[in-house]
């Protein structure tokens, strides 16, 4: 998935009307449920939180902090972005930042609450290079480093335009395609065999791998548990898949 960071709104945490019902006040953290994530895409590290009410069943709400409520993102007062379907509270941090990104939210008449997102270990995709012309019709030996043996990695490819109707992965064990990619062990190698990724009678497709580590850390049991905490590690490199 590439990172798309919206345009910044606003760089207060802003009051909304209560009687709209689109804001915390007169919640308690136990009826609020937030959505964390931290994301290093080589160049950064993104991290946002979400906060809405309970279980979050029906479409997901617009749920701004109140004028008292204070948080902050790795010691940072982030910045609040008003999307379409809800308010998002950020921080863009350097990627030589801690892997562990710690979140506060203090409110009043509520305890103080510190949560975090672990980080898994960086990595640089070794092969193929950028612009590299990878064959279909025979074996390629995907490649990154250094590995992180015990865990697992996501292996997704896309395609740059065409709406993605130049590559075809039929193939279920490597189906990069799809939603959620072929999950692997991380080891630092994957082959990828031959004319597991059909072109049909197309030249050149260019396209892109992406390599994703997860980390799901645990969710504080003082909010609602309808959130959830997620970390991920995204490496991206462009190619041209040829016959």
């Amino acid at each position: 998935m590439r990172l798309a960071i919206s345009t910044l709104l606003a760089s207060s945490l802003a009051a909304c009307d209560p009687a709209a019902g689109t804001d915390a006040c007169g919640i308690p953290n136990d009826g609020l449920s937030m959505v964390a994530t931290a994301v290093d895409n080589g160049v950064s590290i993104h991290a946002e939180v979400d906060f809405g009410e309970g279980a979050r069943t029906g479409p997901p709400g617009s749920l701004a902090l109140c004028d008292g409520d204070e948080l902050t993102i790795a010691g940072e007062k982030p910045e609040r972005t008003d999307r379409t379907d809800r308010v998002v509270y950020s921080a863009s941090l350097d990627a030589s930042a801690a892997r562990v990104i710690e979140f506060m939210l203090k409110r009043d008449g509520e305890d103080d609450l510190a949560f975090a997102v672990e980080l898994a270990p960086p990595f640089d995709i070794t092969a193929p290079t950028s612009d590299q012309e990878v064959s279909r019709s025979s074996d390629f030996m995907l490649a990154w480093g250094p590995a992180n043996d015990g865990a697992e990695i996501h292996i997704g490819l896309a395609e740059e335009i065409g709406y993605g109707i130049c590559l075809e992965t039929t193939t279920a064990e490597h189906d990069y395609k799809s939603e959620g990619g072929v999950v692997v062990d991380d080891k630092g190698s994957w082959n990828v065999p031959a004319s597991v990724i059909d072109g049909g009678t197309r030249d050149k497709c260019d396209a892109t791998y992406r390599l994703t580590r997860f980390t799901t850390p645990s969710y504080p049991a003082a909010f609602h548990s309808g959130g959830f905490l997620e970390g991920r590690v995204e490496r991206f490199v462009a190619f041209v898949s040829v016959p």
